[in-house]
């Protein structure tokens, strides 16, 4: 986006800021999807369509910009690809975003310590983000944005890949739909208290002998 906006001038600036709106709205849009039907499909399908957007957006800009580096130029196929690959940021954005609070409760559930995990979690994931940024820009200035991408492509591999091979699912077996029987169950527990009660009652009138 940086190089778009200095070598195009003001249209530049407008897909960069197009870029960003296009990422925020679709990251919403990932984030509704994901609370409303995490239950119905597991943490681990969606988790992971969030963890590998990030290796398919490096690889795409990278032959992007290869592109764009053999050319010197910014044909507006590229400048409408660039915007799409914002679609992959929103939606590993949102899925994330939501996914990981969604972990975190799954494993800390019942344990007393969800506030702390979550802590733990969010500050790793901050201190990530600023390295990241850090790590990118240095890379970029240094040795270019296509070897910028390739690096950090690759190591957005490696979470993907120990999440996808060592991380089981989370989800718990009542909340994939479990409820409705223990719903039904402490519904008959009710019915068999009142029908004790009833007894108890029937019990509790005074014996008549008819002779």
């Amino acid at each position: 986006m940086q190089t778009l906006a200095i070598g195009e001038g003001r249209t530049g600036i407008l897909l960069s800021g197009m870029c960003i709106i296009v990422a925020q709205l679709t990251m919403v849009g990932a984030a509704k999807v994901c609370g409303d039907y995490s239950r119905r499909y597991g943490r681990k399908g969606l988790f992971l369509v969030g963890f590998f957007t990030v290796p398919v957006r490096c690889f795409i800009l990278y032959f992007l910009t290869g592109i764009v580096d053999e050319n010197g130029l910014h044909p507006t196929w590229a400048q409408l690809v660039t915007l799409s690959t914002q679609i992959l940021d929103g939606v590993g954005a949102g899925t994330f975003g939501t996914m990981y609070i969604l972990v975190t409760s799954d494993i800390s559930g019942g344990t007393g310590r969800f506030s702390m995990t979550l802590g733990l979690t969010t500050a790793a994931m901050s201190i990530g983000g600023t390295v990241s940024g850090y790590l990118g820009q240095a890379l970029a200035q240094d040795i270019g944005y296509r070897q910028a991408f390739t690096i950090l492509g690759f190591m957005s591999m490696v979470p993907a890949i120990l999440y996808l091979f060592c991380m089981p699912e989370t989800l718990p077996d009542y909340a994939s739909g479990g409820g409705k029987p223990k719903v039904k169950a402490m519904t008959s527990i009710a019915e068999e208290a009142h029908g004790d009660e009833e007894d108890a009652k029937d019990m509790s009138k005074p014996y008549v002998e008819l002779t």
